[in-house]
């Protein structure tokens, strides 16, 4: 008998819960959100005996219950699991609270924003190691994470046993808090200096071909390529369904770009890969979206 697959998803509030179900919901997911944790065994049930209809299930639950439910639903065989945790700062979140003049579910309980945001940030630490996939959205527009939730839910194939997130970034605005591999692309020329090619960025032909000249670029991809072969055949050895690569530079404009942009290229045939650039919204204008 198939196996429900069953993804639960939970997080701070206001990092993006919302974008995640409305993905799920265009991919065919069965979406339930904030139900009471008592009601799950009922649910499950529910789930697995009409798979016809629940085969796919996507579950939103609160970041105070996700670590009871989620190993609740991993006991029961009838269901593939995977859960997923989305997290933010608390700095982008005062902000968008602010914008949205949406209110914390705990303010109505007489918290304020600040402590309900610390609240959610405690909760997080004490339950992220139960998630298979954690995702930082504080430098994430909505489209990012639009296009990063299509991929990680999507169906595998049977040639692309993995999903694989290739994201670019800039280490003058902090690494990624949710970096597994970090590859560091600083040792590039920089485009950055020459005065014609300042203002643009790792995905433009300009940039890719000055890269392309610098004598370290294609031994440098050659090893990555060959790294990675070897890694992602461990990983998929090893049961992992989700692996995140960031490669850094300065201002994530260029070089991180132009690597991201390569590796996925590289890998997208043989995985089930996605790219993504969380500096590019600061230097073009049709990222802000």
């Amino acid at each position: 008998m198939n196996k429900v697959n069953l993804l639960i998803v939970s997080g701070v509030a206001g990092a993006g819960k919302t974008t995640l179900a409305s993905v799920c919901e265009e991919h065919g997911f069965y979406v339930v959100e904030d139900f009471p944790s008592k009601t799950l065994p009922a649910l499950l049930t529910v789930f697995e005996n009409d798979p016809s209809t629940y085969g796919q299930a996507a579950m939103f639950v609160n970041i105070s219950v996700a670590a009871e439910i989620i190993a609740e639903a991993r006991k029961n065989p009838a269901f593939q699991v995977t859960a997923i945790g989305l997290d933010c700062s608390i700095e982008v979140l005062l902000n968008r609270f602010r914008l949205t003049r949406h209110i914390h579910p705990l303010q109505p309980r007489n918290y304020t924003l600040m402590e309900a945001l610390q609240m959610d940030e405690e909760a997080m630490k004490k339950c992220r190691s139960v998630f298979d996939v954690y995702i930082d959205t504080s430098n994430l527009t909505e489209k990012d994470l639009r296009k990063m939730a299509a991929r990680l839910i999507e169906k595998d194939t049977g040639k692309k046993p993995i999903s694989v997130v290739f994201s670019s970034f800039g280490y003058k605005y902090g690494l990624p808090r949710d970096a597994e591999i970090v590859i560091d692309a600083r040792i590039l020329a920089n485009p950055y200096w020459v005065k014609e090619l300042a203002a643009l960025t790792g995905r433009d032909q300009a940039v890719i071909d000055y890269i392309d000249k610098d004598p370290k670029t294609q031994p440098l991809l050659n090893s990555l390529y060959q790294f990675l072969d070897e890694y992602l055949r461990w990983s998929i050895d090893d049961g992992r369904s989700f692996v995140f690569i960031d490669v850094g530079c300065s201002g994530g404009q260029h070089r991180s770009v132009y690597v991201a942009e390569h590796l996925y290229n590289h890998f997208k045939d043989d995985y089930n890969c996605s790219v993504t650039h969380r500096e590019l919204s600061r230097y073009v204008e049709d990222e802000k979206e």
